[in-house]
């Protein structure tokens, strides 16, 4: 069974969570509202919303999508656009803490977490697309400014390739982290299977 991290700790971080997309969004001009559709938001509500409901599922979802995507590409954002905001270091680390504090105490990634953490990138990639301006989409909207149209010269094949990537990601994501929950669950088990070294009387 896996064992709980402290609850308050858990909710308060699960807290500051929420608390830093409603200051993002609030700050935001009108023009970049359509932001809400990026994934990180999406992931964020949902470890938030998995710790307070205390869903390993959820929360591990959002840990691998953050591990796998949203950090590694927020991080390259930052290197092309050599800018940063401090509301965008707080959506993208404090969700991150949260679930990691969370994930801490478990011992296995349930199944499907994998898929999850693809899907949060999926479905509100896929709406918009369906509903914004495909240049006010983070993902296409850094297409033009990086090497690949060369290498890839549509936008559709382009997101089929950032599909195919994303899938990658959170998939070895995923295994590197039930392999470390795993050694760590056997490594806690082992200390405290080992015999006392203090003297019998």
């Amino acid at each position: 069974m896996n064992r709980r991290p402290s609850l308050r700790l858990a909710r308060a971080l699960a807290a500051l969570v929420l608390l830093s997309l409603i200051i993002d969004l609030v700050l935001k001009r009108p023009a970049d509202r359509h932001e809400i559709m990026w994934a990180c938001y999406w992931a964020s509500i949902t470890l938030a919303v998995g710790i307070f409901i205390r869903s390993d599922r959820l929360v591990s979802a959002g840990v691998i999508f953050f591990l796998g995507l949203g950090l590694p590409v927020w991080l390259l954002g930052i290197i092309v656009d050599s800018q940063v905001e401090i509301t965008s270091v707080l959506l993208h680390t404090v969700p991150l803490i949260a679930g990691l504090n969370y994930v801490s105490s478990m011992t296995t990634v349930p199944r499907y977490s994998a898929f999850g953490a693809w899907l949060l990138y999926v479905v509100p990639f896929s709406l918009a697309w369906q509903l914004c301006d495909p240049r006010a989409m983070i993902n296409l909207s850094h297409w033009s400014r990086w090497p690949l149209p060369d290498l890839v010269p549509h936008a559709w094949q382009f997101s089929l390739f950032l599909l195919a990537t994303s899938a990658a990601a959170v998939s070895v994501v995923a295994r590197v982290m039930n392999s470390f929950l795993l050694r760590k669950s056997a490594l806690s088990t082992q200390t405290q299977d080992a015999p006392s070294s203090a003297p019998v009387v």
